[in-house]
């Protein structure tokens, strides 16, 4: 079994973690010891380094459960951590950290995903609209969000994406 020691040593070295298609077996068997470790053994050091570890867009399937590690925290001491991670120059670290922070809502996030809708990148565009859709169906921001979704709607060119824009925009104004 792993230490807590070692967890972290092995997070800190895969600041992030290599792309999808270099990623090593027994790195991401690693990733997913640390990833149970700190699921039944929570300690807050473990925040930032997992935001900011994510090296693909997938990680065979793994990535999406460390949002079951984060959960385990409360708002307050995810929020400065996922707030840094945003900021990660890695696309691949921005999107996980948005599906992430999804689950907390904050006013504090509003700024820094808007900015975030600049990127071209389709799957962070959609989860940013995603994560902008819960800041307002959690009653914050409701007035700037549907502004900021009616102005992307008008910019957006890609039909997909333009069409989640606007469902989003549509189930955020059926709410209020």
């Amino acid at each position: 079994m792993i230490t807590k020691i070692e967890a972290l040593s092995f997070l800190e070295e895969h600041q992030p973690m290599p792309k999808d298609e270099e990623l090593k077996k027994e790195e991401i068997e690693t990733y997913e010891e640390v990833r149970n470790f700190f699921l039944n053994h929570p300690d807050e050091e473990c925040i930032s380094l997992f935001l900011n570890s994510f090296g693909g867009k997938d990680g065979f399937g793994i990535y999406q459960m460390v949002e079951d590690v984060i959960m385990k925290y409360d708002k307050e001491t995810v929020m400065p951590h996922a707030l840094k991670a945003l900021n990660n120059e890695s696309e691949n670290v921005k999107y996980w950290c948005i599906q992430i922070i999804s689950n907390f809502p904050d006013i504090r996030l509003f700024k820094p995903l808007v900015k975030l809708l600049e990127l071209e990148d389709e799957d962070i565009k959609v989860a940013t609209i995603t994560a902008l859709a819960q800041l307002a169906l959690n009653n914050l921001c409701v007035n700037e969000v549907i502004k900021v979704l009616e102005d992307e709607t008008e910019r957006i060119t890609e039909e997909g994406i333009k069409g989640f824009a606007e469902e989003v925009l549509e189930d955020i104004k059926n709410c209020r």
